[in-house]
């Protein structure tokens, strides 16, 4: 909501730094402890004395520094208030505020989320062996999610440990829709997806691609939950293609005629080929020194599940609702509480604005959301 629908007293709203950034914020959001911050937002939690819950707020930076900056805040907002739900894995909307009073000084934004306690990133980085179980449940979890993104014809394109929630009951949110967009037959941004995570689609194929490479960023996941590493640490674009090619072996010619560009083709054919690795042996079970206690690894339909997840070809690779029917994810998979949604139809998708006209439709946006009424039910207090 903007100030002036807030409340008219400016006394209602305050300004202090947490971290290294300043935030103007409604006075029921109190006791604020930094989280992180990126490139284009920093995120801090707060205590919503309205709800009693802990929340996360997240500031925009610069939102409107360029048009690209503001199709972008558009399309964010957009999407998160698109893809609001109680039940789907996906970080849910609170509220979104601005403290300025006119849209001729509108420049700041804010979201405010359901709070999570820690990301996947945090889990991994502790480096102890995960249970067999939780990596099923996580991984069932995050496809859940992406049924529902993928549902309203939505790519995330940016899946990675750091933008998988968890909160103290085991909850997973898929968080950070900030380089999602509607899937399109039409060519795409080529530069999406952090690295490691980056399908080889992205690579070989620049602008082409579809949903098909977040199955690619969570298979990335689910090997990184049995090895506690990242699975291909590329150091640049080229460099992560040889590492996907070490592991998922070379293509044969005609697969690379019908999915690389020329120019891709022709560097991977004068490439020696690679055979590709035994999956089982990367990722099935491994036993301490005795042979006789499991410490790591997964059962062979686990190495089923993951050798189709990082299928070098995204022809063949499942969709997320394939993925969910797996024998792996049996025990976690139920259809009937797996959310979908009608595709997105976005009159703004493919529009060419000003700043200016970018930022009236926002701040419209702002005016016209409600937040949504589970608010005060989901998962108790989590003070």
């Amino acid at each position: 909501m903007t100030a002036e629908d807030e409340d008219e007293v400016q006394t209602e709203w305050y300004t202090t730094l947490c971290g290294d950034c300043t935030y103007t914020l409604p006075v029921r959001y109190q006791e604020l402890a930094p989280i992180g911050q990126g490139g284009y937002g920093a995120v801090i939690r707060a205590k919503d004395t309205k709800t009693d819950q802990l929340v996360a707020i997240k500031r925009l930076l610069r939102p409107f520094q360029t048009v690209i900056h503001a199709k972008r805040t558009y399309r964010e907002l957009k999407l998160l208030i698109y893809l609001n739900h109680p039940d789907a894995d996906v970080i849910q909307l609170y509220d979104v505020f601005t403290p300025e009073k006119k849209l001729n000084d509108f420049k700041t934004l804010y979201f405010v989320f359901n709070f999570v306690d820690y990301t996947l990133q945090n889990v991994i980085k502790s480096h102890l062996p995960l249970e067999e179980n939780f990596i099923r449940q996580t991984i069932c979890s995050i496809l859940r999610g992406l049924k529902f993104i993928h549902s309203a014809g939505i790519i995330h394109r940016d899946l990675k440990p750091e933008n998988i929630g968890i909160d103290k009951e085991g909850n997973v949110s898929i968080l950070d829709f900030g380089l999602s967009r509607i899937a399109s037959d039409n060519i795409q941004t080529g530069y999406v997806a952090t690295r490691w995570w980056r399908a080889p689609e992205i690579i070989i194929n620049w602008e082409r691609y579809n949903e098909k490479l977040d199955i690619w960023s969570v298979g990335c996941m689910m090997a990184e939950l049995i090895l506690l590493r990242p699975i291909f640490r590329g150091k640049d674009h080229i460099d992560q293609l040889h590492k996907i090619l070490d592991i998922t072996g070379t293509p044969n010619i005609q697969t690379l005629n019908e999915i690389c560009t020329q120019e891709s083709r022709t560097y991977i054919s004068r490439m020696t080929p690679k055979p590709k690795q035994d999956f089982n042996q990367l990722f099935g079970y491994k036993y301490d020194s005795t042979g006789n206690k499991r410490i790591a690894g997964v059962p062979p339909e686990g190495v089923d599940l993951l050798d189709r997840l990082l299928s070098f070809d995204h022809r063949l690779r499942p969709t997320a609702e394939q993925a969910l029917a797996h024998q792996f994810l049996q025990q976690y998979q139920n259809p009937m509480e797996e959310p979908t949604i009608e595709p997105l139809v976005d009159e703004h998708e493919d529009a060419q604005y000003t700043i200016e006209q970018w930022k009236s439709i926002v701040w419209r946006m702002i005016e016209d959301f409600v937040p949504p009424s589970w608010i005060n039910n989901d998962h108790g207090d989590n003070s």
